[in-house]
């Protein structure tokens, strides 16, 4: 018998159900090829009914559950001589990440897919904060349907890529290419995807929309691709939505927009009993609604409950804090370091309250934004940000930061505050106070503890680089306000006041 066997088609059905079952992808579950003692490109050729070696395909049948190898195998006997044999698909995962679980994102999974092999989408955009599992559901959604399209071309777009140099290299996929200018280069991609079926995945998209020259090269990129004719699918991953975006979606039927939202509670549930929970459905209940069903920040907490707190879940709860991991907290911070002094400010104002505040009552507090369009316009980006979280009470919209964005707000606004008091005393200069001036860190209208974290945090902190002298500090800077005027002054003897108190 040959040692190298290949899949039926009624075969590769069944290892499809099987795999269903355990809730895997087609080529990106590593614990897949890992149990099977074998590598992910062969596991590929496998699902392209290429042949591979009998161990290895018996391995994977295995692996999936599948004791009865030789219902799965196309032996001679069975084959068609009379059919040409197909041309193989065009696969480049490039960087595409490894996935060793996949938890429920049915509904999404649904949606992505009608519109884009039943529906014939041209451009399809999922946006969604840091780490809610874009790229996860992007990987499954290719294992899903790449059989519907002649060619997978996966490109990251983490390492800002120029427009020129990613061009260049899915060009390079398909054949040989010099590209001379950007504008060719658009053309030849265009024709390659009018001559084949490709989906075309652009990760990370949000990278490449904060430098100037990268905006308008790739706005050209995807604006023309959204327009002109071809029947392949670009889809594009991002924490942002894309400029123009929906004034594109509004006209054209081929463009489309999933926000993602995080787990549902069950999957969350599933995700964290992974780890080892069992039991403590309350607790783990509670995680899950305290990190909005993140799948990176909750595999993040898996460890750190299990090495400090012995597993105990609501142990950890009762620290009555929220840890987020470094890497989220880096990729939450970039995306915040990223919105304009406006936007900031309202997100300051946002940490500050800590709850839903109505959008009039935000307005009565923001200094130095007298045109309403300004803070309409924060609260709209924030939003398409996927910053924000908005209530409904009575139809009046409320306003309030997502938990782990609400973490990182008040950190830098701690961070911020405590920089400026220290310019201050190094320059004998106020003009270096602005946060303090336009924030009022005690939360307004109340005096509750809860409304006075904040100034307890930098008191803090102040305390960690004056100790003993604050006091003085603190009242030399109060002294240097006097006679000053109020737009000059703002909050700022209010929060210098309130940081007094304890003396």
């Amino acid at each position: 018998m040959t040692n190298s066997l290949s899949a039926s088609t009624e075969g590769l059905t069944i290892v499809d159900r099987a795999r269903k079952r355990r809730g895997w992808t087609k080529t990106s579950t590593a614990c897949w090829w890992e149990d099977a003692h074998t590598s992910r490109a062969t596991l590929r050729r496998f699902w392209r009914g290429e042949r591979i070696q009998k161990d290895a395909f018996i391995s994977i049948c295995q692996a999936v559950g599948i004791s009865d190898w030789q219902a799965i195998a196309q032996f001679p006997e069975r084959l068609n001589s009379n059919v040409p044999e197909l041309k193989s698909p065009l696969i480049d995962w490039d960087e595409a990440p490894d996935l060793d679980h996949f938890y429920g994102r049915i509904q999404p999974l649904n949606q992505l897919e009608e519109w884009i092999t039943k529906d014939n989408c041209k451009l399809v955009a999922i946006v969604g904060m840091g780490g809610i599992g874009k790229t996860a559901l992007t990987v499954a959604l290719c294992d899903r349907i790449q059989s519907d399209f002649d060619c997978l071309l996966w490109r990251s777009l983490t390492y800002q890529p120029s427009l020129l140099t990613l061009l260049d290299s899915i060009l390079n996929t398909f054949e040989p290419t010099v590209i001379q200018d950007i504008q060719s280069g658009i053309r030849q991609l265009r024709h390659h995807l009018q001559q084949r079926r490709c989906l075309l995945v652009l990760d990370g998209f949000d990278s490449v929309l904060h430098q100037k020259d990268n905006i308008e090269d790739y706005s050209k990129l995807w604006q023309t691709l959204s327009r002109k004719r071809h029947q392949s699918c670009i889809l594009i991953t991002s924490r942002e939505q894309l400029p123009g975006f929906d004034a594109i979606a509004a006209n054209s039927k081929g463009v489309r927009c999933l926000r993602l939202q995080g787990l549902e509670q069950a999957d969350a549930m599933a995700l964290l009993q992974t780890g080892g929970f069992t039991g403590q459905e309350q607790g783990l209940s509670a995680l899950c609604q305290l990190y909005r069903g993140n799948p990176l920040a909750l595999k993040t907490i898996i460890p750190l409950i299990q090495s400090i707190f012995a597993g105990n879940v609501n142990a950890f709860r009762l620290q009555n804090t929220i840890v987020i991991g470094d890497r989220l907290e880096a990729l939450l911070t970039q995306q915040f370091d990223r919105l304009s002094e406006s936007e900031r400010s309202i997100a300051y104002w946002l940490a500050i309250w800590q709850e839903p505040i109505a959008l009039c009552r935000l307005q009565s507090h923001l200094l130095y934004a007298s045109d309403p369009s300004v803070i309409l316009t924060g609260i709209a980006t924030l939003e398409t940000r996927s910053l924000l979280e908005k209530r409904f009470s009575a139809d009046t919209p409320s306003f309030t930061l997502q938990p782990m964005v609400m973490k990182v707000a008040t950190d830098r606004l701690i961070e911020q505050a405590v920089r400026e008091i220290t310019q201050v005393i190094q320059s004998d200069d106020i003009s270096h106070l602005h946060i303090l001036r336009t924030h009022w860190l005690m939360r307004p209208g109340t005096d509750d503890i809860a409304g006075d974290r904040l100034i307890f945090k930098l008191r803090e902190q102040l305390w960690a680089t004056y100790g003993t002298s604050l006091s003085q500090t603190l009242l030399q800077i109060l002294f240097r306000l006097q006679d000053r005027s109020p737009q000059v002054v703002g909050y700022a003897r209010c929060n210098l006041t309130a940081l007094l108190q304890e003396f």
